[in-house]
């Protein structure tokens, strides 16, 4: 897939890459782009591990809360096997 940019900022902070790094396009837009993947990837990764912190202390909250009534489901909905009430 060709890439086109037609941006002027875009294109004279890739001249000044070029001239400082001695890349060409290719092999430092390539470089770029790996870079940004891995943050990327590590943002992904702090995320799933924030949301599963979250879930963990969800569920250490829950279980801390006291069994007001331990009947089974069941029993306290009160239904038969028809769906009616008992």
């Amino acid at each position: 897939m060709p890439i086109n940019i037609k941006n002027r900022e875009a294109e004279e902070l890739l001249a000044e890459l070029k001239r400082r790094t001695g890349k060409g396009t290719t092999d430092l837009l390539l470089s770029l782009l790996r870079e940004e993947k891995l943050r990327s990837d590590g943002e992904v990764a702090q995320d799933v591990k924030a949301g599963m912190d979250n879930a963990r202390r969800l569920q250490q909250a829950w279980n801390s809360l006291p069994v007001i009534d331990d009947r089974p489901f069941d029993e306290i909905l009160a239904y038969d096997a028809d769906g009616f009430p008992r």
